[in-house]
């Protein structure tokens, strides 16, 4: 530790902006060491359906 890592910190760059930014030490270091993993994809959300608007009433409703 005497380099200025954090034991269990993968990516310090991201942390640190997340600190700067106001994220909270948990916050900030769960973030950081899920973009250092990219089998984790962190920045991919939702799932495969149109969005709500493209659908029309009747198919979504009963």
């Amino acid at each position: 530790m005497d380099d200025g890592q954090r034991p269990g910190v993968k990516n310090e760059e991201t942390y640190e902006a997340l600190r700067d930014k106001g994220a909270s030490k948990e916050k900030a270091a769960r973030i950081a060491n899920a973009q250092a993993d990219a089998s984790r994809a962190p920045l991919k959300k939702g799932g495969k359906a149109p969005p709500a608007a493209s659908r029309d009433k009747g198919r979504t409703r009963s």
